[in-house]
């Protein structure tokens, strides 16, 4: 019954992820439940050691705050700061990596990609749902 309800947390959380970005961006969560959720999937899909978790908080805390300070930077129009983002996400990728094992990184990256093709099948969804009939 517990492994049950892990499957079903489990891409609820790697979806929350991959979305957190965008949430942030958007200004609808609290940045530090965004770090902590961030960190409990990152967890959860890879299995961090408590050294590594004492590692990846930093990252994901700068992160987040960086993300923050992008969204409320009003002299970047929207395309500079897709652009900015974008390199926030490459960044982040990159400091996460350097605290991973190659196996970890393997399990995160298919992860990543996993949640990628989730949200694109989520926003078509939703744009399908909002084209006029």
């Amino acid at each position: 019954m517990k492994a049950k309800s892990l499957l079903q947390i489990i891409p609820a959380l790697m979806i929350s992820v991959a979305l957190a970005t965008t949430t942030i961006a958007a200004g609808k969560v609290n940045p530090e439940a965004v770090s902590k959720g961030m960190l409990t999937a990152l967890n959860n899909q890879v299995g961090l050691s408590a050294d590594q978790q004492d590692k990846a908080k930093p990252i994901i805390d700068k992160h987040v705050a960086d993300l923050e300070a992008v969204k409320n930077d009003a002299t970047l129009d929207k395309a500079a700061k897709k652009a900015k983002v974008a390199e926030l996400r490459q960044q982040y990728v990159t400091d996460i990596n350097g605290i991973l094992t190659p196996d970890q990184q393997k399990k995160w990256e298919t992860s990543r990609e996993t949640n990628k093709a989730k949200v694109k099948a989520r926003v078509k969804q939703k744009a399908a749902e909002k084209a006029p009939q």
